[in-house]
């Protein structure tokens, strides 16, 4: 699953479009890796470094910033269980996991370029992040989605997705 996130990641490297933002480098990309339920603070670091170490070793680019959205577990998971149900029925919306995540990316953003990189619940809070950028004015050529393991039924701005016809977990989604 790990590696599905890395071949995305590649992939939207090479054919996203981008804008210019007013208050951000005119180059640079950022990843915002937002992980899934059940992660702790250090698994979702440990897989944001994995995924930047593995992109750096594959491409020799080290000009890419990786920053984690930590989306946090709640009740040992089971509100994050629940929640994702709701979410895969009713869509994403604005929740304080989603202002969480906004607030902690705000201060490290500050390149033109932004990929969100969603696994599993964290690809509703990718779809939710990017609704609520562009509706605050970030023009959306300039961000692209890729979910990996995705229970959401869309991917925003028509990014792309890699979930495994075999995932147990999202089929029961």
């Amino acid at each position: 699953m790990k590696i599905g996130v890395l071949v995305l990641f590649v992939v939207s490297i090479f054919i996203t479009p981008f804008f210019v933002f007013a208050d951000c480098n005119k180059t640079g990309t950022t990843v915002i890796f937002v992980n899934g339920i059940f992660s702790t603070k250090d698994s979702a670091k440990a897989d944001k470094d994995l995924l930047e170490k593995r992109f750096k070793n594959y491409t020799g680019l080290n000009d890419i910033t990786f920053i984690s959205g930590f989306n946090s577990s709640h009740v040992g998971g089971l509100d994050d269980l629940v929640k994702t149900a709701i979410q895969a029925y009713a869509g994403g919306y604005l929740d304080h996991d989603l202002t969480d995540i906004l607030r902690q990316v705000h201060t490290d953003l500050k390149t033109q370029k932004i990929i969100l990189v969603g696994h599993s619940q964290g690809t509703f809070y990718t779809n939710a992040t990017y609704d609520y950028l562009v509706s605050h004015g970030v023009d959306k050529n300039s961000i692209t989605v890729y979910n990996v393991a995705t229970p959401a039924d869309r991917v925003a701005g028509n990014g792309k997705y890699l979930t495994s016809s075999t995932d147990g977990v999202i089929d029961k989604v």
